[in-house]
């Protein structure tokens, strides 16, 4: 049967459906111990539709990896609250099913056959069209070691051949008391008290102390009848085997899933790190190079490895959820987790090694994605963190909870590089899950960062060797209603140097926990199969080319990047501070508020964002109390209505939920701008189709856009998108702004001015240039003090205009255009004089104005 199932039991053709089995019955007595004992074991509520459908239509048969009466308990309790069938009979009890108490588990007496042992009672139950229990093997302890539980595969095969119009389905199910992995080493105690993910009865009961951690499953179902109807003429003993076989391997990776591969000694990671062949050449390449003795050259690759490699200690991980926990529930009001998007990353985890690659906005990002994959039944990450972090306290504590540290930078260090792809690899080949963030370093803006390729280069290089068949990046959105570090980056923003992460910062930092930050928002878009992405752009893994793999690298990270932004919610803050930030006058009503918001959110879902249908106008009034709330917005009351303006000093803090939703709107906002710089006249449509790619080509640093989805290639849909919005009018070849939807085509290209007056600012100050080269940094500072200036007297109209990274886009573009070279910032020839800029200047007003 290989790796995959048969065809699921949705897609079978099966006969029309029958009533459900009747529930059997428990005592008074009964009925509150199992209460007691079980509710507080959650269930998967999205796998009981499934199984209540497929129960009227075929006999049920559940499938568990070892014998436990515990698990027995539970799921026939579970599932007779649910009104789904429970289990008549089952194999691997022995006489603890003939017990007094079997009514029990089983919800009245045990169906039996005339002879035989258990598997004749499984085959007997069946055949009446009652559901059963199979334990595919005995508990790994010693006492067990020699047991060999009764098979009921081969008779089930024969009874489905004998009655095909009734189809069994099996159902394999996993019960995790704790979903912590297991050492490979193993111990005494595993040996008397059982593997533990298939552990011995006083294990289990113990492990059911740990009740409100555990996890219960629901595997991929495998109808019988199309296993016998795909293999006629097979033997049954072989049809048997295969089933079985199929059943054990998708049970260990439900397993495996969840805890994560057998955990082993740091320094056995290390050595077998070292032992990779493709270091092993990489060092002695080096060793030879550089006249150094091999042993030399290994000991600084073993330092390198011990500075880099996590130590996980799922105890460390108990405690700092536990501590975390605290935390975010003292200064968040919850987080909001897309659950189907959770369970595409728990399926994909099965298939092969999962990469996490979530946007970058927070400190807190390492941690609530952790939590969040613990909570939903996926193996915390191994997570690329920067050596900036790595001081203690800090850096051991996220070590232990499965950080790894890589340097910012470790060009020209071959012997550090050739390591750290080394453990990428032994990451990848051992089936760790993994994250990095796909930016690099946090986006102090709220916009998305362009992907950097490095860990990127060492994913791809990893799998390149073979050690997997495939590997998943799964592209994540985290959005947070108000930021920590909020403070800090409007200083960066502004001039300010980063502050080194250290103890004392640490110290400092709890005075977060007096104040409250709102909501955290995760959503995950499809992962991406990088076996596929190869198999799309024609490229045979076995024989790649350096060139072919840096563009399966770009493509990919352009991908992922496209997923973060896809995934992104419309947040009702980021849209709030959209339209306070989009307008020249003093203060805006609350109705004007709503008007232009609805506008937005309709715009927005429009462009492809997801959100509810409507504006939500509560969300945005809501998110007006709490601006007002920690001063970022001042209410005005006149002349019966309310007015809000906000604080000159507030505005690049909401810039950055505005940017946060940004994505959505460039496009047309980008058209919106052009279209206003014809001052309301007619224009050839091809002449505003040349003005918005040269607004594009401005702000090409600015936004990200999918492969084959920039600006130019679907300029014709979001011009489409303003003539229905009614922002835009067209007579044969000519357009023109639309007289009635004036104030949204302002809102929608005044969401661009800050980036336009950045652009402006950046050309202004190439003068300083004029008098000979000059340091960028040093550069930068000068401009921005220009830009102050310029705000003061009316020539800059938004603050947030005036911010390093929107300088720096700006200076990238000039690069691309021949303008400026050098480290030490100089005018090309071309452009050194006074005229030469003072044109490209006018070129960039002309969307101002």
């Amino acid at each position: 049967m290989g790796d995959s199932a048969p065809r699921a039991a949705s897609e079978a053709l099966l006969p029309t459906p029958r009533p459900l089995p009747r529930r059997g019955g428990y005592g008074r007595f009964a009925r509150w111990l199992l209460h007691t004992l079980f509710d507080i074991v959650p269930f998967p509520a999205e796998a009981v539709p499934q199984l209540a459908e497929l129960s009227r239509k075929a006999t049920l048969v559940y499938v568990l990896r070892s014998s436990s009466l515990l698990q027995l308990l539970y799921f026939n309790w579970t599932f007779w609250k649910l009104g789904l069938p429970i289990a008549r009979a089952a194999t691997g009890l022995g006489y603890r099913i003939f017990s007094p108490f079997a009514r029990w588990y089983l919800g009245g007496p045990q169906i039996r056959a005339p002879s035989g042992g258990e598997a004749a009672h499984v085959v007997e139950a069946v055949r009446r069209g009652e559901s059963a229990m199979v334990f595919l093997r005995a508990p790994r302890t010693v006492a067990s070691s020699v047991v060999s539980l009764a098979d009921p595969f081969p008779a089930l095969v024969e009874l489905q051949r004998a009655a095909p119009e009734r189809p069994i389905a099996l159902v394999p199910l996993t019960l995790l008391w704790r979903n912590r992995p297991k050492k490979l080493a193993g111990s005494w105690r595993d040996a008397l008290f059982g593997d533990p993910e298939e552990p011995g009865a006083l294990r289990t009961l113990v492990g059911y102390f740990n009740r409100k951690s555990s996890f219960a499953k629901v595997g991929e179902i495998v109808l019988l009848s199309d296993v016998t109807a795909m293999q006629p003429g097979a033997e049954t003993d072989r049809v048997a085997r295969r089933v079985r076989g199929w059943l054990h391997q998708h049970l260990a990776r439900e397993v495996r899933v969840v805890t994560g591969p057998p955990l082993k000694r740091p320094e056995r990671v290390i050595d077998e790190t070292l032992r990779d062949l493709s270091l092993q050449r990489a060092l002695a390449e080096i060793a030879e190079e550089r006249g150094r003795s091999p042993e030399s050259v290994e000991r600084e690759a073993r330092k390198d490895l011990k500075e880099i490699a996590a130590r996980y200690q799922p105890l460390v991980v108990d405690i700092l959820k536990l501590f975390l926990t605290f935390v975010f529930n003292r200064i968040y009001d919850g987080v909001d987790v897309d659950e189907q998007g959770m369970r595409r990353l728990v399926e994909a985890s099965k298939k092969a090694p999962l990469i996490l690659c979530p946007c970058h906005k927070s400190h807190i990002d390492y941690m609530i994605l952790s939590m969040i994959c613990d909570d939903y039944g996926l193996q915390p990450p191994h997570v690329a963190a920067g050596d900036n972090l790595d001081f203690w306290p800090v850096g051991r504590l996220l070590r232990a909870g499965g950080a790894y540290f890589i340097r910012r930078s470790f060009k020209g260090d071959r012997i550090y590089a050739a390591t750290m792809g080394a453990y990428v690899k032994r990451l990848l080949q051992d089936g760790f899950t993994q994250e990095f963030f796909i930016e690099g370093g946090r986006s102090r803006t709220g916009k998305l960062l362009p992907p950097k390729y490095g860990m990127l280069t060492l994913e791809v290089e990893a799998w390149l060797t073979g050690v997997k068949p495939d590997a998943y990046f799964a592209p994540i959105s985290i959005s947070y209603e108000k930021m920590v570090e909020a403070s800090a980056y409007q200083r960066e923003l502004q001039g300010g140097e980063k502050r080194k992460e250290d103890a004392k910062a640490l110290l400092s930092a709890t005075k977060v926990l007096r104040s409250r930050y709102g909501r955290i928002t995760i959503r995950v878009d499809e992962p991406i199969s990088l076996a596929q992405l190869f198999r799309e752009r024609g490229v045979d893994p076995k024989n790649c080319t350096a060139e072919e793999k840096k563009k399966i690298v770009q493509h990919l990270g352009l991908d992922i990047a496209a997923g973060i932004n896809a995934a992104a919610p419309l947040a009702p803050m980021g849209l709030l501070c959209a339209v306070l930030l989009s307008h020249d006058k003093r203060a805006l009503s609350e109705q004007e508020i709503l008007e232009r918001a609805g506008f937005l959110h309709t715009a927005a879902r429009d462009c492809g964002a997801h959100g509810s249908a409507d504006a939500a106008e509560p969300l945005i009034l809501r998110a007006v109390e709490s601006l007002v709330a920690d001063g970022s917005l001042r209410r005005h009351e006149a002349g019966g209505a309310r007015y809000y303006s906000v604080p000159e000093e507030r505005r690049i803090a909401l810039d950055y939920h505005k940017n946060g939703i940004l994505h959505f709107l460039v496009a047309p906002a980008i058209l919106a701008a052009a279209l206003r710089s014809f001052r309301g006249q007619a224009a050839p449509h091809g002449e505003l189709l040349r003005r918005a790619k040269e607004a594009s080509r401005l702000t090409k640093y600015e936004f990200i856009f999918p492969p084959g989805h920039n600006f130019e290639n679907t300029v014709g849909e979001n011009f489409a998108l303003l003539l229905r919005w009614g922002l835009a009018e067209r007579e044969g070849d000519l357009v023109r702004a639309a007289s009635g939807g004036a104030r949204m085509l302002a809102l929608l290209g005044e969401l661009l001015r800050p980036f336009g007056e950045g652009v402006w600012l950046a050309v202004d100050s190439l003068r300083l240039l004029l008098a000979g080269p000059m340091a960028a940094r040093e550069w930068t500072r000068q401009a921005l003090d220009r830009g102050r200036a310029a705000y003061l007297a009316g020539r800059i109209l938004r603050l947030e205009a005036l911010t390093k990274p929107t300088l720096e886009n700006a200076l990238a573009m000039l690069r691309d255009r021949g303008v400026v070279v050098g480290a030490r910032l100089q005018l090309t020839a071309e452009w050194s004089s006074e005229a030469r800029l003072a044109a490209l200047s006018d070129e960039v007003d002309l969307f101002l104005r």
